[in-house]
């Protein structure tokens, strides 16, 4: 087992002995404090518990340990300078100046008969999965950012007065706080016609405007299991057990940790379904047809050679399938054991392992999101940028292809607002298409506007209609080519880092600090500046490869770096 288990568990069985009810001397309670001072910690076996009669092979190396059995082998020597040492618990007890403890009677029993392994990786793996639980409402709020959506869907009147489910409007509240002040998100909706808004999507799509109502039941149920964890950890798990009070014995059997199984049962489904919610985010920000104007699979680059998060999708989909299966619960798989004497057991301790398989899998998954959502937040800053700029570019061209002459100035406004309104929506309906093509296809996209306009009562009597004509396509080509050639300066501006190497920052707020670590603190940069250049320098020389920067994120995540700056976020 991992060192941080066993100490949790030697830290959980003593204070369980502390509370008197075991019969043990309190020699021996110090004991054990020692070895945790002196971070002398026993190897245990990871299986072999089926957490029934407390987690009596694996407690039982604690108290080997103790009594200095030799075939026990603990972990000595300080982490910091190499290797920890394996060593014979004699040899490890005597260099830390520890000296074995002789057991006597109920002491044996004391130290075996609980749930202190089950307890120590429950409570390290729900520690992780509150952390996590935080970082899917961070994620699903820059997912918002990224999907320009609203605001809206998180408004309290849907939480605290239509639905107050407590889960519910805490995720609601704390999304919503976050996206104050965004550039990206809207908050209040602007009315409009029909006509205006033909084929808009009005509302955000599910992943997005039901994620309080699907994290919350799982907020709900992760409070639940820490509530149920904490009061394990302050419990006597023993039997029998002594009333110091009345001197009374009772025989019963709190070393059964079905407590301990069922939060964790808990726990991984409430994993999978977090990491469910992440999943249907991270592909709708991936693909074309749902991530409202963004590239396919995020390439930064054309996307004919450039196929960025194709294995992103691809490998959330293992992930989460993973989650699914882990999500089963291991109690449905209990035996009778030991000669039927325990004909029931939690096989609590396998629950928890599973948990923290859950918990690595889930890690990994909203690593890999994170990463992704940097990169559409960049790529949704480089767009803003591009409308700018078609506009401007828009408005110079008509006035040079349609002077005053052809058409009355006052019309003009009325022109350039149409035909940038029919230009944009080509843009996002064209993001499947390399820059040239592309926006030949776009300024094309101005040829039914502008006739409609000089053809139109307003200006059909006044306009000169064969100079109008003529000049459309000589207008065409100039937007066509100018286009193109501010997309790809945007794109090698971006890649380069001549926008910054957060070029998103400004259009952020609450969310900042996230996209700033992975960007500036972890060094992660905008990916596809190899695949722009055409590999010119080399495959490697200006990009690491995707797992390598999810790796980055993940081992941040894992380290608790991350987490610092997310809970700062809450503060």
């Amino acid at each position: 087992m991992p060192e941080s288990w066993v100490r949790g568990a030697i830290l959980i069985r003593m204070n369980s002995l502390i509370r008197g009810h075991s019969g043990v001397r309190w020699e021996l309670i110090e004991k054990m404090g020692e070895l945790l001072k002196a971070n002398v910690v026993p190897l245990v076996p990871l299986r072999g518990s089926i957490s029934a009669s407390g987690d009596l092979s694996p407690l039982s190396y604690i108290a080997g340990t103790l009594i200095a059995n030799p075939s026990i082998r603990c972990f000595s020597g300080p982490a910091s300078f190499g290797p920890r040492s394996i060593l014979p618990s004699t040899v490890a007890l005597a260099q830390a100046g520890i000296k074995p403890l002789p057991l006597k009677s109920k002491e044996h029993l004391g130290i075996l008969n609980g749930t202190a392994f089950s307890a120590s990786v429950a409570a390290l793996a729900l520690n992780d999965s509150v952390h996590l639980a935080l970082m899917g409402q961070v994620l699903t709020a820059m997912g918002v950012e990224a999907l320009i959506g609203t605001r809206g869907s998180f408004d309290e009147f849907i939480h605290d007065v239509a639905r107050p489910h407590p889960g519910q409007v805490e995720a609601a509240e704390n999304i919503w706080d976050l996206l104050d002040g965004s550039t990206f998100a809207t908050t209040h909706e602007q009315e409009v016609t029909i006509e205006e808004d033909g084929g808009t999507l009005r509302q955000d799509r599910y992943s997005l405007r039901t994620a309080p109502q699907f994290l919350g039941p799982q907020i709900e149920d992760l409070l639940s299991a820490l509530e149920t964890i904490t009061i394990e950890c302050n419990s006597t798990t023993d039997n029998p057990l002594v009333d110091g009070l009345t001197g009374n014995v009772h025989h019963g059997g709190n070393f059964q940790a079905m407590a301990v199984t069922n939060a964790m049962e808990r726990t991984r489904l409430a994993l999978h379904h977090i990491g469910k919610l992440m999943f249907a985010q991270c592909t709708e920000l991936i693909n074309p047809t749902m991530n409202r104007g963004l590239p396919p699979s995020l390439a930064a680059s054309d996307p004919s050679l450039d196929y960025h998060a194709k294995g992103i999708d691809t490998a959330t989909a293992a992930y989460v399938s993973e989650l699914g299966y882990l999500a089963n619960p291991v109690s449905t798989h209990i035996q009778s054991a030991e000669m039927h004497n325990q004909s029931v057991n939690s096989l609590a301790l396998i629950s928890g392992r599973a948990t923290i398989n859950s918990l690595d899998v889930l890690t990994i998954l909203m690593a890999t999101y994170l990463y992704t959502l940097c990169q559409a937040l960049d790529l949704r800053a480089l767009k803003t940028e591009l409308y700018q700029g078609l506009d401007a570019i828009v408005n110079e061209e008509l006035a040079r292809s349609f002077p005053a002459r052809i058409f009355a100035a006052e019309g003009f406004e009325s022109l350039s607002k149409t035909v940038r309104k029919s230009m944009h929506e080509t843009l996002d309906a064209t993001t499947n298409m390399d820059a040239t093509d592309r926006m030949v296809k776009v300024a094309a996209s101005s040829a039914a506007p502008i006739i409609d306009h000089f053809t139109g009562p307003a200006t059909a009597a006044t306009a000169d209609l064969t100079a109008a004509f003529t000049a459309i396509p000589s207008f065409r080509a100039q937007v066509a080519s100018r286009a193109s050639t501010l997309l790809q300066g945007l794109r090698t501006e971006y890649l380069s880092g001549a926008k910054g190497a957060a070029p998103a920052s400004r259009f952020l707020n609450k969310t900042r600090p996230i996209y700033e670590f992975v960007r500036l603190t972890l060094g992660i940069r905008m990916h596809g500046s190899e695949n722009h250049s055409g590999f010119a320098r080399g495959l490697g020389e200006e990009d690491v490869t995707i797992g390598q920067n999810v790796s980055l994120i993940q081992e941040a995540m894992r380290d608790g770096k991350i987490q610092a700056v997310v809970v700062a976020l809450f503060d």
